[in-house]
């Protein structure tokens, strides 16, 4: 706890005039408080009187007592000034006293205490004393060496100041705990705040998701229906190649009796030619089937022209839509991928939502903890409100 340092050293001799001074301001260390506060005091030797002992209390009314010290300046015993003036002002008390030695009505077991003696074993030590022995003075060694000396006043001043400092620590103690506790009061409420918007995000981020995911569904089966449809006309493009090739096939057999029947009219011409006019109308009717059959050539040509167009179109129809099917297939995957993420996001929302609900309950929880421990404080600081003064008052009284 705290100890009592002494900054006064050596003792005043007997001819000292300097009036005491108490010290009551506080330096820290790292392990103690030290308190500055004795009183410096005559030392007497065994051949003074009880006379010269009086005198000197005369001449200097400040002084509260004298102390005999051994030679190796241990304090051995206390004269107070009160019980010297009871003394010596007694009727035939001059007779009785004034040529004895002061040591022989000195209270030889007085109380002494060393500089390192913690204050509060002191004063409790101090103010635990008989009545007989209440108001004298402490001695204060160094050592075992005497160095001042305490009154009661100077211990009730002493536990006065251990009193403020004590309760300055407590109200210091009780304001920075209820500061802190506004401050943590104030950061669980924004907590709170944020846990809530937390909440609402997630819920809509998790609306979002749903959403995202039902349209990446249609996404998913419009590129199916899509692809069967596609799928489809790949297989009717290689039909239609198909058909192409069989009339391609037939318009060759055509443009070959067209031919044949070309071959057939000539040579019934040359016929008709050697019949004379018997073959006259048979000459009529080659020359209809001559021309019947230049018309079927060129018809043929031009449906071999068209099917070619229509073969290279149909070719490259079906290059186009294998080429889009496959891009539609690798899409599809994408879709599928993205509609897995979506379902994954769903469920991380879902946590978060969670986890942000759980985060908001315990902060309000905390909150109300925190305002019983603020109120408790508030409490505290109200029923251990201290007066300085009046505590002084009643240790003098008491």
């Amino acid at each position: 706890m705290t100890l009592l340092q002494l900054k006064t050293h050596g003792t005043m001799n007997s001819e000292s005039d300097d009036k005491p001074e108490l010290h009551n301001h506080l330096t820290q260390s790292q392990d103690t408080t030290a308190l500055v506060l004795c009183r410096p005091v005559p030392v007497i030797g065994t051949n003074e009187t009880c006379r010269e002992v009086m005198d000197k209390f005369k001449a200097n009314r400040e002084i509260p007592c004298m102390v005999y010290c051994s030679e190796s300046g241990k304090p051995q015993g206390l004269i107070m000034r009160g019980d010297m003036y009871r003394r010596m002002t007694g009727r035939f008390s001059r007779e009785i006293y004034d040529h004895r030695p002061a040591i022989c009505i000195a209270d030889m077991k007085p109380m002494v205490v060393d500089i390192s003696h913690p204050l509060s074993q002191l004063l409790h030590q101090a103010l635990q004393r008989p009545e007989s022995q209440f108001y004298d003075c402490v001695l204060i060694t160094d050592q075992d060496k005497f160095i001042g000396a305490l009154t009661v006043k100077d211990l009730l001043h002493l536990s006065t100041v251990l009193q403020e400092e004590a309760e300055n620590k407590r109200e210091f103690t009780l304001n920075e705990n209820h500061r802190q506790t506004i401050e943590i009061e104030e950061s669980l409420s924004q907590v709170a705040e944020a846990a809530e918007v937390t909440q609402t995000r997630s819920q809509v981020m998790k609306e979002w998701s749903q959403y995202g995911k039902e349209k990446l569904e249609q996404v998913s089966n419009s590129y199916t229906g899509l692809v069967n449809g596609m799928e489809e006309r790949a297989d009717f493009v290689s039909q239609l190649l198909q058909n192409a090739d069989s009339i391609s096939s037939i318009t060759k057999q055509i443009t070959e009796i067209a031919n044949h029947s070309s071959l057939l009219t000539i040579n019934a011409s040359i016929e008709a030619a050697h019949a004379g006019e018997h073959g006259n109308g048979f000459q009529i009717v080659a020359g209809e089937v001559q021309t019947l059959a230049k018309q079927t050539r060129n018809l043929s040509a031009d449906i071999s022209n068209l099917l070619l167009q229509i073969q290279r179109l149909v070719a490259e129809t079906a290059e186009v839509t294998a080429s889009s099917l496959k891009e539609i297939r690798s899409c599809e995957s994408i879709v599928a991928e993205g509609g897995r993420i979506f379902v994954q996001m769903e469920q991380v929302v879902q946590e978060v939502r969670d986890a942000g609900s759980q985060v908001y309950h315990l902060s309000e929880e905390a909150a109300e903890r925190v305002k019983r421990v603020r109120k408790e404080l508030d409490e505290m600081n109200v029923s251990h409100s201290y007066d300085p003064q009046i505590e002084s008052e009643n240790l003098e009284n008491g």
